[in-house]
């Protein structure tokens, strides 16, 4: 996956989550998601990073809806 591959992966899963969350916005969403590929974003492995990000996203936003 290139960076142009995985940026756009990002913004899907901006996208996805701001649809699956309604309760945050979507400033929100971008912050958490932002947040979360910054800590993933140093690795060598690209292939898997949206899907951690998103996964981390999700946990995050969750916990702040308690």
């Amino acid at each position: 996956m290139d960076r142009n591959e995985e940026q756009y992966a990002v913004v899907s899963v901006i996208n996805t989550l701001a649809c699956r969350f309604p309760g945050h916005s979507r400033t929100d969403v971008e912050d958490a998601v932002c947040e979360e590929y910054s800590a993933f974003n140093s690795g060598p492995v690209r292939t898997m990073v949206p899907v951690l990000v998103e996964r981390a996203a999700i946990k995050r936003l969750q916990g702040s809806l308690t």
